[in-house]
């Protein structure tokens, strides 16, 4: 289905890509493009380069730090990276919040993601 889909994280549409391989699509979030679907097939050996390269890289967020995230009921996010705790609206509103003890860290990961950890994980 193509036409406009409303869903908690807003409004999602698909339209062919002026600018790219034939049958290409864009997909439009609440009038924004936010990425593009290109139609060639693929198979798994696709994204073993992409895959290595985030498990394994000193360059890659994944490797360097912790991050914890999930979407909200209501079309939100919720993201832990490290100390810093970082809410997201369905609007795009953004707030960021510094966590400075262990209690607080732990109680996030507890009460926002329902994970129990005796201690504050570490990278």
């Amino acid at each position: 289905e193509r036409g406009e889909q409303t869903d908690p994280g807003g409004t999602f549409g698909m339209a062919e890509a002026a600018d790219a391989a034939a049958g290409d699509l864009d997909v439009v979030r609440d009038g924004r493009p936010q990425y593009r679907l290109e139609v060639r097939p693929r198979v798994l050996g696709d994204f073993v380069a992409g895959a290595w390269w985030h498990s394994t890289s000193p360059a890659s967020h994944f490797v360097r730090s912790l991050v914890c995230s999930r979407l909200t009921g209501d079309g939100g996010r919720i993201t832990l990276g490290g100390r810093t705790l970082t809410t997201t609206e369905a609007d795009g509103t953004r707030w960021v919040r510094g966590l400075d003890s262990d209690e607080e860290v732990l109680s996030v990961y507890r009460d926002r993601f329902g994970i129990h950890l005796d201690s504050v994980p570490t990278a």
